[in-house]
Protein backbone atom coordinates (compact mmCIF):
# COMPACT_ATOMS: atom_id res chain seq x y z
CA UNK A 1 0.00 0.00 0.00
CA UNK A 2 2.17 2.82 -1.33
CA UNK A 3 2.68 6.75 0.33
CA UNK A 4 5.51 7.65 -1.88
CA UNK A 5 3.25 8.35 -5.00
CA UNK A 6 5.37 11.52 -6.46
CA UNK A 7 3.45 11.61 -9.46
CA UNK A 8 0.50 12.96 -10.50
CA UNK A 9 -1.55 14.56 -14.02
CA UNK A 10 -3.75 17.57 -13.90
CA UNK A 11 -6.33 17.76 -16.48
CA UNK A 12 -6.26 20.72 -17.90
CA UNK A 13 -7.41 21.15 -21.43
CA UNK A 14 -10.88 22.16 -21.79
CA UNK A 15 -12.02 24.89 -23.46
CA UNK A 16 -13.96 26.34 -20.23
CA UNK A 17 -16.99 27.01 -22.38
CA UNK A 18 -19.33 27.67 -19.28
CA UNK A 19 -16.75 30.15 -18.46
CA UNK A 20 -17.15 32.36 -21.36
CA UNK A 21 -16.30 35.18 -22.14
CA UNK A 22 -13.65 34.93 -18.97
CA UNK A 23 -12.23 32.11 -21.58
CA UNK A 24 -12.15 33.16 -24.62
CA UNK A 25 -8.96 35.32 -23.55
CA UNK A 26 -7.54 33.12 -20.35
CA UNK A 27 -7.66 29.35 -20.38
CA UNK A 28 -9.66 27.92 -17.81
CA UNK A 29 -6.91 26.69 -15.58
CA UNK A 30 -5.45 30.12 -15.08
CA UNK A 31 -8.77 31.91 -13.67
CA UNK A 32 -7.62 33.67 -10.89
CA UNK A 33 -10.08 32.29 -7.78
CA UNK A 34 -9.92 34.53 -4.38
CA UNK A 35 -6.38 36.00 -5.67
CA UNK A 36 -4.83 32.92 -7.50
CA UNK A 37 -5.10 30.66 -10.43
CA UNK A 38 -7.32 27.83 -9.60
CA UNK A 39 -5.07 25.29 -10.77
CA UNK A 40 -2.50 26.66 -8.50
CA UNK A 41 -4.91 25.08 -5.33
CA UNK A 42 -4.17 21.78 -6.73
CA UNK A 43 -0.43 22.50 -7.49
CA UNK A 44 0.33 23.83 -3.90
CA UNK A 45 -1.82 20.49 -2.25
CA UNK A 46 0.37 18.05 -4.62
CA UNK A 47 3.38 19.98 -3.99
CA UNK A 48 2.99 19.95 -0.40
CA UNK A 49 2.06 16.43 -0.18
CA UNK A 50 5.59 15.19 -2.03
CA UNK A 51 4.44 15.18 -5.60
CA UNK A 52 7.32 16.14 -8.02
CA UNK A 53 5.91 15.24 -11.34
CA UNK A 54 3.73 16.60 -12.51
CA UNK A 55 1.89 15.43 -15.80
CA UNK A 56 -0.72 18.35 -17.56
CA UNK A 57 -2.69 17.74 -20.45
CA UNK A 58 -2.64 21.55 -22.89
CA UNK A 59 -4.96 22.48 -25.56
CA UNK A 60 -7.12 26.22 -25.45
CA UNK A 61 -4.66 28.91 -25.01
CA UNK A 62 -1.72 26.39 -24.27
CA UNK A 63 0.96 29.17 -24.58
CA UNK A 64 -0.51 31.31 -21.29
CA UNK A 65 -0.75 27.64 -19.45
CA UNK A 66 2.76 26.75 -20.46
CA UNK A 67 4.12 30.32 -19.35
CA UNK A 68 2.45 30.03 -15.88
CA UNK A 69 4.00 26.64 -15.05
CA UNK A 70 7.46 27.61 -16.47
CA UNK A 71 7.54 30.15 -13.31
CA UNK A 72 6.05 27.45 -10.74
CA UNK A 73 8.43 26.01 -8.07
CA UNK A 74 9.17 22.65 -6.88
CA UNK A 75 7.42 20.82 -9.69
CA UNK A 76 8.42 18.71 -12.78
CA UNK A 77 5.80 19.42 -15.13
CA UNK A 78 5.50 17.06 -18.48
CA UNK A 79 3.31 18.45 -21.48
CA UNK A 80 0.50 16.24 -23.36
CA UNK A 81 -0.31 18.72 -25.74
CA UNK A 82 -3.93 17.66 -27.66
CA UNK A 83 -5.00 19.38 -31.13
CA UNK A 84 -8.61 19.46 -29.51
CA UNK A 85 -9.42 18.66 -26.39
CA UNK A 86 -9.86 14.93 -25.77
CA UNK A 87 -12.54 14.84 -22.55
CA UNK A 88 -10.88 13.43 -19.04
CA UNK A 89 -10.38 9.94 -20.18
CA UNK A 90 -9.00 10.52 -23.99
CA UNK A 91 -6.39 12.52 -21.96
CA UNK A 92 -4.74 10.04 -19.69
CA UNK A 93 -4.91 7.78 -22.89
CA UNK A 94 -2.82 10.15 -24.77
CA UNK A 95 -0.56 10.83 -21.90
CA UNK A 96 0.06 7.38 -21.23
CA UNK A 97 3.52 6.83 -22.06
CA UNK A 98 4.38 9.71 -20.06
CA UNK A 99 2.62 8.12 -17.03
CA UNK A 100 4.97 5.09 -16.07
CA UNK A 101 4.10 1.76 -14.83
CA UNK A 102 3.11 3.21 -10.69
CA UNK A 103 -0.14 4.40 -9.96
CA UNK A 104 -0.61 8.01 -9.65
CA UNK A 105 -3.04 10.91 -8.83
CA UNK A 106 -5.30 12.21 -10.71
CA UNK A 107 -6.93 16.00 -10.44
CA UNK A 108 -9.36 18.22 -12.51
CA UNK A 109 -7.83 22.20 -12.48
CA UNK A 110 -10.93 23.26 -11.75
CA UNK A 111 -11.59 21.80 -8.10
CA UNK A 112 -10.02 23.10 -5.05
CA UNK A 113 -11.07 21.27 -1.87
CA UNK A 114 -9.82 22.27 2.11
CA UNK A 115 -8.25 19.52 4.52
CA UNK A 116 -9.85 19.14 7.71
CA UNK A 117 -7.02 17.15 9.88
CA UNK A 118 -5.05 14.92 7.46
CA UNK A 119 -4.63 15.67 3.87
CA UNK A 120 -7.29 14.08 1.37
CA UNK A 121 -3.84 13.07 -0.74
CA UNK A 122 -2.73 11.53 2.64
CA UNK A 123 -5.97 10.04 3.30
CA UNK A 124 -6.05 8.45 -0.30
CA UNK A 125 -2.33 7.18 -0.23
CA UNK A 126 -2.67 5.50 2.95
CA UNK A 127 -5.66 3.55 1.59
CA UNK A 128 -4.30 2.69 -1.54
CA UNK A 129 -4.16 -1.26 -2.27
CA UNK A 130 -1.90 -2.06 -5.31
CA UNK A 131 -3.42 -5.72 -5.59
CA UNK A 132 -7.30 -4.63 -4.98
CA UNK A 133 -7.63 -1.49 -6.88
CA UNK A 134 -7.77 0.32 -10.13
CA UNK A 135 -9.09 3.29 -9.33
CA UNK A 136 -9.59 4.85 -5.54
CA UNK A 137 -11.44 8.26 -5.69
CA UNK A 138 -12.17 11.14 -3.50
CA UNK A 139 -15.79 10.79 -2.45
CA UNK A 140 -17.77 13.96 -1.44
CA UNK A 141 -21.09 14.60 0.14
CA UNK A 142 -23.35 16.04 -2.50
CA UNK A 143 -25.23 18.41 0.12
CA UNK A 144 -21.54 19.91 0.84
CA UNK A 145 -20.45 19.78 -2.62
CA UNK A 146 -20.55 23.69 -3.99
CA UNK A 147 -20.73 23.89 -8.09
CA UNK A 148 -21.73 20.17 -8.16
CA UNK A 149 -23.98 19.93 -11.54
CA UNK A 150 -25.97 16.87 -10.91
CA UNK A 151 -24.03 13.75 -12.72
CA UNK A 152 -24.47 10.65 -12.27
CA UNK A 153 -21.15 10.14 -10.22
CA UNK A 154 -23.38 8.99 -6.73
CA UNK A 155 -24.15 5.83 -8.82
CA UNK A 156 -20.49 4.57 -8.71
CA UNK A 157 -20.53 5.29 -4.77
CA UNK A 158 -21.50 2.35 -2.52
CA UNK A 159 -21.05 1.37 1.09
CA UNK A 160 -19.56 -1.82 -0.19
CA UNK A 161 -16.84 0.23 -1.93
CA UNK A 162 -16.24 3.37 0.37
CA UNK A 163 -14.20 3.52 3.68
CA UNK A 164 -16.07 5.34 6.13
CA UNK A 165 -19.31 5.09 4.59
CA UNK A 166 -22.00 7.55 6.56
CA UNK A 167 -25.33 6.88 5.71
CA UNK A 168 -25.75 10.31 6.93
CA UNK A 169 -23.55 11.85 4.48
CA UNK A 170 -25.21 10.31 1.64
CA UNK A 171 -25.31 10.42 -1.45
CA UNK A 172 -21.87 11.00 -2.14
CA UNK A 173 -20.25 12.33 -5.54
CA UNK A 174 -17.18 11.89 -6.85
CA UNK A 175 -14.57 14.81 -6.22
CA UNK A 176 -12.22 14.82 -9.18
CA UNK A 177 -9.34 13.65 -7.33
CA UNK A 178 -8.26 10.20 -6.73
CA UNK A 179 -5.16 7.77 -7.78
CA UNK A 180 -5.27 6.06 -10.95
CA UNK A 181 -3.51 2.78 -11.87
CA UNK A 182 -2.23 3.59 -15.71
CA UNK A 183 -3.26 -0.68 -16.02
CA UNK A 184 -6.58 0.43 -16.12
CA UNK A 185 -6.00 2.44 -19.48
CA UNK A 186 -4.90 -0.60 -21.58
CA UNK A 187 -7.37 -1.17 -25.02
CA UNK A 188 -9.43 1.80 -24.13
CA UNK A 189 -10.41 3.70 -27.30
CA UNK A 190 -8.33 6.16 -29.34
CA UNK A 191 -9.57 9.75 -29.67
CA UNK A 192 -12.35 12.07 -26.99
CA UNK A 193 -14.09 9.33 -24.34
CA UNK A 194 -14.73 10.27 -20.84
CA UNK A 195 -13.46 9.06 -17.59
CA UNK A 196 -16.76 7.41 -16.94
CA UNK A 197 -15.30 4.52 -18.74
CA UNK A 198 -13.04 4.15 -16.93
CA UNK A 199 -14.90 4.61 -13.71
CA UNK A 200 -17.55 1.39 -15.29
CA UNK A 201 -14.77 -0.67 -15.73
CA UNK A 202 -13.32 -0.96 -12.58
CA UNK A 203 -16.51 -0.74 -11.12
CA UNK A 204 -17.41 -4.09 -12.61
CA UNK A 205 -14.21 -5.69 -11.80
CA UNK A 206 -14.82 -5.00 -8.23
CA UNK A 207 -11.49 -2.45 -8.54
CA UNK A 208 -12.95 0.79 -8.10
CA UNK A 209 -13.09 2.25 -4.03
CA UNK A 210 -13.79 5.75 -2.79
CA UNK A 211 -12.89 7.85 0.15
CA UNK A 212 -15.03 10.08 1.43
CA UNK A 213 -13.36 13.88 1.93
CA UNK A 214 -13.12 15.08 4.97
CA UNK A 215 -13.63 19.06 4.39
CA UNK A 216 -14.58 21.53 2.13
CA UNK A 217 -15.02 21.21 -1.54
CA UNK A 218 -15.62 23.55 -4.77
CA UNK A 219 -16.22 23.10 -8.37
CA UNK A 220 -15.37 26.41 -10.36
CA UNK A 221 -16.37 25.70 -13.53
CA UNK A 222 -19.31 27.91 -14.39
CA UNK A 223 -19.62 31.73 -12.69
CA UNK A 224 -21.90 31.41 -10.34
CA UNK A 225 -19.68 28.50 -8.62
CA UNK A 226 -16.87 30.87 -8.99
CA UNK A 227 -18.34 33.54 -7.27
CA UNK A 228 -19.75 31.42 -4.48
CA UNK A 229 -16.18 29.89 -4.02
CA UNK A 230 -14.17 32.98 -4.02
CA UNK A 231 -16.68 34.72 -1.53
CA UNK A 232 -16.43 31.16 0.99
CA UNK A 233 -11.90 31.28 0.29
CA UNK A 234 -11.93 34.92 1.21
CA UNK A 235 -14.29 34.01 4.31
CA UNK A 236 -11.99 31.12 5.22
CA UNK A 237 -9.00 33.20 4.93
CA UNK A 238 -9.84 35.71 6.75
CA UNK A 239 -11.17 32.94 10.03
CA UNK A 240 -7.65 32.05 9.50
CA UNK A 241 -5.82 35.31 10.25
CA UNK A 242 -4.60 35.24 13.93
Amino acid sequence: MPTDITRAMVLAAGFGTRLKPLTDRVPKPLIPVAGKPMIEYALDRLRDFGVREVIINVSHLKQQLLDYLATYPGLHFRISEETAPLETGGGLKQARPLLGERPFFTVNSDIIWLDEGESALSRLARHWDDERMDILVLAQPRARAVGYDHGEDHLFVKPANTFGWREQDAPYIFASVGILHPRILADTPEGKFSVKLLWRRAMDANRLFCVPHQGRWFQTGTLPDLQKAEALLRGQAGRDRP
